[in-house]
């Protein structure tokens, strides 16, 4: 059987990303911020493909911002 994998990004990659996520949301109108985050996140899903993966990883974040 083939088995598929996926790529991680790099470090440099993540703080790229990090760094692009926080300035959208430094710029962003206060009212606007949480918006921005639902579209990024739908964006990235669309692109990922895979529901339960995404539905996943929301959980993960949610679990990890709750500390």
């Amino acid at each position: 059987s083939l088995i598929m994998t996926t790529p991680h990004t790099d470090i440099a990659g993540l703080e790229a990303i990090y760094d692009a996520l926080a300035l959208a949301i430094d710029d962003a109108p206060d009212d606007a911020r949480e918006r921005l985050l639902a579209k990024v996140a739908l964006l990235l899903a669309n692109e990922i493909q895979d529901a339960p993966r995404v539905l996943h990883l929301i959980e993960q974040a949610a679990r990890s911002t709750q500390h």
